[in-house]
């Protein structure tokens, strides 16, 4: 998956099917910090979101 991602921010990993917060540092180093279960209800989704970004 890591090597779809650009820059910080929400993914969807299809194969796993997940959302992933994926940070990117400076130097380009990529780091998945969290992720939430496609099952998860929107309400817990939109509170994932507003905690990642």
């Amino acid at each position: 998956m890591d090597g779809w991602v650009n820059a910080s921010g929400i993914y969807d990993n299809l194969s796993k099917r997940r959302y992933e917060y994926w940070h990117v540092s400076q130097q380009g180093i990529k780091t998945m910090v969290s992720w939430l279960c496609w099952n998860a209800p929107s309400s817990v989704y939109e509170q994932w979101k507003k905690s990642v970004s």
